[in-house]
């Protein structure tokens, strides 16, 4: 039996193992993921302390950008629901639409109030409305629930600033604009098929008790209607805010130069974490201040409603541990060889692994997760691979077939007082409805925005928007590091005095200019320049600024910027700035990357670490630390990089080393392209 297949068994006694222990033990999913975690790395053969520290690099890495995103879309989410705002914007839809075309207008109430809110929050927020329009106008419940869950599901798992979805986008290096875009085209219908239409052919077979305690209670009181709500202009622009500048942020880097001091001004108020932070903080205004909410009321609703995001915290951090085990042991990179080797689509393998993992664990957020994480290489391999749309297909993937291990099943059937058997016919056949159509929706969206697999010798490869990173080999301006090999260009036969050629003849050290540093350099046995792998050396790259105020990269510093979820990581630093690496003058106090921070990226699997001067080891430092860490782990270090051209951001980066044998290191050329998505 071939390792990949040892692995791939591993993998999939793992998830059966998930399945076991939360459906059958009713063990807790955080308590199982953690238990499936160290098993199934002990079992690959990972060192145990190698199990245990991946698991908590998954974690780590996972929540320290979705907390945030989940504390922010949840305090807004509770000013919406305090205020009023959602149920002004559900009756407002609900009078333009007319009570017969009901079910219609909760789909869209769904569909924009679930924007900034988890599912849960969202149906908790809406089902009083739903039952109490389900007294006042003799309609099915099932009739207006089903679209209320259907565009409530569709959102949660394809649109983000939704958690999972974030994290996919991360995964795939996506555009959040374009993302969101590309999910209200391929949502909208989806939901539409899901809720409305399949809502309308299965009410009349499901025969519901004439009394239900849930609707009684929740819509006896008119459906908890405050006395005043807000309008319903300032409501839904409060909601669209984040999304709105998600937006622009996007359009930005489409039409302004990456230089612009206003692209960068929209870029960063259309990141996520600030566009849902200027949201909330206007919410506090539209829809507390303005609706005559005390300070003292507003600073408790904000308090109240962290409290039950605790255990999805919980399960979506134990996921991305889950996932990082995953990805470490092997398991993405087995997956990663079999779906190369087969020539699938990477939007159907994304929609199948997702489908897979919902299926097995009933967790929406774990399988877009899990599966991003373990198709995100297989897309970096795959060119032209469409990184929004894989997204989605991942999205509409982990929403399929759910069952009794969904908390959401269970949720459904108890408010809508439903049995096992007509839940499924009803909830689950919804979801599946999703999946299947989310992503015939995405195929057809494939081939409108120009994704689709093209022919071979269809398009031509150019140079357009590649930037040169490569410092320039001249021995009156090319720093030497101290102590190496001095540069020495000469010709041999010269035209310009006589000769019917020109011939030059170099002598430079291996690590003159721009350069890769091979495992050998400092690691006994060490992969030469010649056998290092094509695979670190091109993909996406992130560019990352270091103030100029900093020699050294340390974890602290390091852990200030977004780099989590980079595969290659290049800093741009003190030396850009002053531009050394255009200046003969060696320069001692250049910035370096500390041993912790070469730590963490090691840890967090970078495959590329570049740095701005011929050398990322602090001068003079007792050991060499920073590269037995590095190399230690086949990093290949490419130094002495010209970053005067580009900015901070994500790009795609090629750089190949002179192929020499047997060899620890040689200069290369080094180019970089802006990332679009695409």
């Amino acid at each position: 039996m071939s390792p990949n297949t040892q692995l791939l068994l591993l993998a999939f006694g793992a998830v059966v193992a998930l399945v076991v222990l939360i459906a059958r033990f009713k063990l807790h999913p955080f308590v199982a993921l953690i238990a499936v975690s160290l098993g199934m790395g002990t079992a690959a053969g990972m060192p145990l302390g190698r199990v245990v520290q991946a698991f908590q690099d998954g974690v780590g890495g996972v929540l320290g950008f979705i907390a945030i995103v989940v504390a922010l879309g949840t305090m807004l989410g509770k000013m919406m629901a305090e205020s009023g705002g959602a149920t002004r914007i559900a009756t407002t839809l609900i009078t333009l639409f007319g009570e017969q075309r009901v079910h219609w207008a909760i789909m869209f109430v769904a569909f924009i109030v679930g924007i900034p809110v988890f599912f849960q929050v969202g149906f908790v927020l809406l089902i009083p409305l739903v039952f109490t329009i389900a007294r006042r106008s003799g309609l099915s419940l099932v009739k207006i629930g089903i679209p209320l869950v259907a565009g409530l599901s569709v959102v949660h798992g394809m649109v983000p600033p939704h958690p999972a979805a974030m994290l996919a986008v991360g995964a795939y290096h996506a555009d959040v604009g374009r993302t969101i875009a590309y999910a209200l085209l391929v949502g909208l219908p989806t939901a539409a098929l899901a809720g409305p239409i399949f809502a309308s052919w299965i009410a009349p077979r499901i025969a519901l008790p004439a009394e239900s305690p849930i609707a009684a209670q929740l819509a006896g009181g008119g459906g908890g209607v405050p006395r005043d709500m807000p309008g319903f202009g300032i409501s839904l622009f409060t909601v669209l805010l984040p999304v709105i500048l998600m937006l622009g942020a996007s359009t930005a880097d489409i039409a302004l130069d990456a230089a612009s001091t206003l692209r960068s001004g929209v870029d960063f108020v259309g990141g996520p974490i600030v566009a849902l932070l200027v949201a909330l903080l206007f919410s506090f205004w539209s829809l507390g201040y303005r609706q005559h909410f005390t300070r003292d009321q507003i600073l408790k609703f904000a308090n109240d409603c962290l409290g039950p995001t605790a255990a999805i915290l919980l399960v979506i951090g134990a996921g991305g541990g889950f996932n990082r085990v995953l990805l470490e042991s092997g398991v993405g990179r087995a997956i990663a060889e079999v779906a190369l080797g087969s020539h699938a689509s990477p939007l159907l393998l994304a929609w199948t692994v997702a489908a897979l993992i919902r299926v097995a664990t009933g967790s929406a957020t774990v399988a877009m997760t899990t599966a991003a994480g373990i198709v995100a290489p297989i897309a970096l391999a795959t060119p032209g691979t469409p990184t929004e749309l894989l997204v989605l297909a991942t999205g509409a993937g982990s929403l399929v077939l759910s069952h009794v291990n969904d908390s959401g099943f269970w949720l459904i059937k108890e408010f809508f007082n439903m049995t096992v058997p007509q839940t499924l016919k009803t909830w689950t056949v919804a979801e599946t409805i999703i999946g299947v159509a989310g992503l015939g929706f995405t195929l057809l969206l494939s081939l409108v925005v120009g994704c689709a697999p093209r022919e071979r010798g269809a398009s031509e490869l150019s140079a357009q928007g590649w930037i040169d990173v490569t410092a320039t080999l001249d021995p009156a301006k090319t720093p030497v590091y101290e102590g190496d090999a001095p540069m020495k260009f000469d010709f041999l036969k010269d035209m310009r005095k006589g000769d019917i050629l020109t011939l030059s003849v170099y002598s430079l050290g291996a690590h003159s200019g721009t350069h890769i540093d091979a495992p050998m350099h400092f690691v006994a046995n060490g992969a030469p320049i010649d056998q290092v792998g094509l695979d670190p050396l091109i993909g996406a790259a992130r560019v990352i600024d270091i103030p100029d105020s900093v020699r050294a990269i340390d974890s602290g510093e390091l852990n200030r910027h977004d780099w989590r979820g980079a595969k290659r990581v290049l800093f741009r630093t003190r030396s850009t700035l002053r531009g050394w690496m255009d200046s003969a003058e060696f320069h001692r106090d250049f910035a370096y990357i500390a041993p912790d921070a070469a730590q963490l990226l090691a840890d967090a699997g970078v495959l590329l670490v570049g740095v701005d001067y011929i050398s990322a080891e602090q001068f003079g430092a007792a050991a060499p630390r920073t590269h037995q860490i590095l190399l230690g782990r086949g990093i290949p270090i490419v130094e002495g990089l010209d970053l005067r051209p580009v900015r901070a951001g994500d790009y795609d980066v090629i750089v190949l080393p002179l192929k020499v044998r047997g060899h620890e290191g040689a200069p290369a050329r080094a180019i970089v392209r802006k990332r679009t998505g695409n």
